[in-house]
């Protein structure tokens, strides 16, 4: 698992993309560490130990790719989850 510290930098990443409306809705990390906010217009609002930064998704078939000022995260949908990897996943609320 990774440390908070660690997590807190993976999802400040996820911070600008594109559009995705299928997507739209609220995801939550498996662990209860954060959440991720999906919206119809492109809009992802990426929350996490009470930080929340908005930005942008784009949807690519099963991938999710979200990017930022340090990178870029992509999310893979397995079994009705958003999975980024390292044990890091979200299911719809």
């Amino acid at each position: 698992m990774p440390k908070p510290r660690s997590l807190l930098a993976l999802l400040a990443a996820l911070f600008l993309g594109a559009c995705g409306a299928g997507l739209s809705g609220r995801y939550e990390e498996v662990q209860g560490l954060g959440s991720l906010d999906f919206q119809e217009d492109g809009t992802v609002y990426v929350s996490v130990l009470g930080a929340t930064f908005a930005g942008e998704y784009e949807v690519e078939g099963e991938r999710v790719v979200i990017q930022g000022p340090q990178g870029s995260q992509v999310l893979t949908w397995n079994d009705g989850r958003l999975e980024g990897g390292h044990g890091l996943a979200y299911v719809r609320k």
